[in-house]
């Protein structure tokens, strides 16, 4: 059964994979630009935050994500709230990820 909040983007890895280790497991953190064209020829480009905790931790490690591949993210959007430097509340959406996959391109078959 799908949840109330799920979500699935596809996009391109903008910066290079964070991973962290934490007293409750590793985490990784991905930014992606989602690209959205429209009728008149522009285009859109929504950048977002992946995390991923656990089992997704084990994707981003098996998959060999890096900057500059394809993926699909599908998990739950969330709106983290913290306080930046100069005491301001700040607040970004981001994806708390249950899968996150690699795109592979098709192998060209050479024609004889």
């Amino acid at each position: 059964m799908i949840g109330n909040n799920e979500v699935r983007l596809i996009g391109n890895v903008v910066k290079e994979p964070e991973t962290f280790s934490t007293t409750n497991g590793n985490m990784g953190k991905l930014r992606i630009a989602c690209n959205t064209k429209r009728f008149d020829g522009t285009e859109d480009s929504l950048f977002i935050d992946v995390k991923m905790f656990g089992k997704t931790y084990d994707d981003l490690v098996y998959y060999e994500i890096n900057r500059g591949d394809k993926v699909i993210a599908c998990g739950k959007l969330v709106i983290e709230e913290w306080t930046d430097k100069e005491d301001n509340k700040r607040r970004e959406p981001v994806i708390y990820a249950t899968n996150v996959m690699k795109f592979h391109k098709k192998a060209k078959t050479e024609s004889f």
